[in-house]
């Protein structure tokens, strides 16, 4: 794919995965400024994108730890050129470890001398898988935020239960990791906020629990309380803002201070916020500037082809048309502020009026979506006049993480719309 490097976008093939790479550099430095102005850790989430150049942009050029958060094995081993340059230092298996996974990660900590590798449990079997397995990682509990999805709730039996066995196995314990995963549905940053104040009062009464066990933190580096979501995180943006931190950012500061003093080290943890999408536009949670975040904030968006039109098909009337990517290029998550399974940009492509046929609409969404099938639908409202038959459009997808879980790499663009790279996405698991 490097004969399309130097090329504009609308030569490139569809459907493609497209990556602004100045606005992928803003979001990344956003976060990483805001880390720092808080004084608090932190661990960026590979999941999002799955690529070295990424992971790279999202630890930043400061040390700051090398560590890193993985949803899948494929994700740790893909890392292996920044864990040998020393900027990955630490990778933490984002989910209860599978007992199946333990020996592929026994694997890779032998084959790179330093690397940690760190794990989280909800469950006593985990706890007794890998002691047998005889591995000296970080472990982390896994608690859950009342979403349900994973973890193990603070104030149940079954975390005493837990502590007992972790006791018991001589394992250690680094300290206690949250996911606000529910403040997706946030309307503000001030909700965000008190979702991220949440996660960490609840890892804090994890800890005194476990202290209360006989459970006692690292000695030399005391708990580590791993906090965040990407609007949690985003939430604190305004704290990296020389001379403009807004005094609930001051409170947060103070607060993270205070911990520290008594041996608590807050991180953050987040993934999404390097691309970000409809879904995180319609949080609000953003602190970053004054008005929030727009659509010029995305930086992925998945380039499609106007394959055929259908004029007055849909049930009233509307206008409609078929595009080249469905459901394996786009994801089917759906979001609460914006219509569809993704948004026609204001993007016009620059041999646009070489194309004939063509359908009016004041905007477009993807309407109705099949496997490799997209039906964009006209809308009321939209910044997109109208579409062309053979002409390409750039699409804003509600979800990038699962937007670009189809694709093989991406093509990254300049400010000037041309090709300056083609990036490999770590595929598998």
């Amino acid at each position: 794919m490097a004969e399309y490097i130097g090329q504009k976008i609308h030569m490139l093939p569809t459907p493609s995965a497209v990556i602004s790479r100045p606005v992928l550099e803003k979001n990344c430095s956003r976060v990483l400024q805001a880390v720092d102005a808080l004084s608090v850790g932190f661990r960026p989430h590979v999941k999002t994108h799955k690529t070295v150049e990424v992971s790279r942009l999202q630890l930043g050029r400061e040390a700051r730890g090398g560590k890193v958060v993985i949803s899948t094995v494929r994700e740790a081993e893909g890392l292996g050129p920044l864990i040998m340059e020393g900027v990955v230092k630490d990778i933490l298996y984002g989910m209860p470890i599978p007992v199946s996974s333990i020996y592929r990660l026994q694997r890779l900590e032998e084959s790179y001398s330093g690397l940690e590798i760190s794990v989280l449990v909800d469950h006593p079997a985990q706890v007794r898988a890998l002691r047998a397995a005889g591995v000296d990682w970080n472990v982390y509990v896994k608690l859950d935020m009342g979403t349900r999805r994973a973890g193990i709730a603070h104030d149940s039996p079954a975390f005493g239960e837990l502590l007992a066995c972790v006791k018991e196995s001589d394992i250690g314990l680094a300290g206690f990791y949250c996911h606000a995963g529910h403040s997706y549905s946030v309307s503000d940053s001030d909700e965000a906020l008190a979702l991220l104040r949440e996660e960490v009062d609840t890892a804090v009464d994890a800890a005194g629990k476990a202290e209360a066990q006989g459970v006692l933190p690292p000695l030399f580096t005391g708990w580590t309380l791993s906090v965040g979501a990407t609007p949690t995180i985003i939430s604190t943006a305004g704290a990296g803002i020389p001379g403009q931190v807004p005094p609930k950012l001051q409170k947060m500061i103070s607060f993270f201070a205070d911990l520290r003093e008594k041996g608590m080290h807050v991180e953050f943890h987040a993934g999404v916020y390097t691309m970000l999408d409809l879904q995180q536009l319609s949080t609000h949670a953003s602190t970053a500037t004054p008005e929030g975040l727009g659509t010029s904030d995305l930086a992925l968006t998945i380039l499609a082809e106007v394959v055929s039109l259908y004029p007055r098909r849909g049930a009233s009337g509307e206008n409609e048309a078929l595009i080249n990517v469905g459901t394996v290029g786009l994801g089917r998550e759906p979001g609460r502020a914006y219509s569809g399974w993704g948004t026609v940009s204001s993007w016009r492509a620059e041999n646009e009026a070489e194309f004939e046929h063509e359908l009016e609409g004041a905007g477009w969404v993807v309407g109705r979506i099949s496997q490799e099938h997209g039906i964009l639908t006209e809308v009321p409202n939209g910044n997109v006049s109208s579409v062309r038959l053979g002409s390409k459009v750039r699409i804003w997808p509600q979800h990038a993480c699962i937007a670009g879980s189809g694709y093989e790499r991406y093509f990254v663009v300049d400010e000037d719309e041309v090709v300056v790279g083609v990036w490999a996405r770590w595929r598998g698991w």
